[in-house]
């Protein structure tokens, strides 16, 4: 596991919008805004069970994150693997603080009806 930079760590610890992209079925990229935190060295992400990045990052683990903070000149990128796969109340609580985080909201407000959450940790490669 690589470490993460300061700059990595800074935008983490705040409110800053990540783009998650990982690599559809077909190698295609595809691109996420997701808020962000890190637990242990790891990036937390977390999305709803079934959806586009959630079947991606099942299939191939390898993603790349990146974020611009206050200057826009010097972005922040992480290449990473999925290292771990959080179902169940973890993943619910994930998506409860990250929304505390960011929205100053808890629990989360958008939650769908049937809705389950994953959490992906993603180890830092680079």
């Amino acid at each position: 596991m690589a470490e993460m930079n300061d700059a990595a760590k800074t935008l983490l610890e705040g409110k800053t919008f990540w783009h998650l992209a990982t690599a559809n079925a077909d190698g295609s990229p595809q691109v996420s805004p997701v808020w962000a935190g890190s637990r242990d060295g790891k990036i937390v992400v977390n999305t709803a069970i079934g959806r586009v990045k959630d079947k991606n990052m099942r299939r191939e683990p390898r993603v790349a994150l990146s974020a611009i903070g206050d200057n826009p000149y010097e972005p922040t990128m992480v290449r990473g693997r999925v290292a771990e796969i959080v179902e169940g109340d973890q993943a619910e609580k994930d998506i409860d603080d990250l929304s505390e985080k960011y929205t100053g909201n808890t629990p989360y407000p958008w939650r769908s009806e049937g809705e389950r959450r994953v959490t992906f940790l993603i180890e830092p490669t680079s």
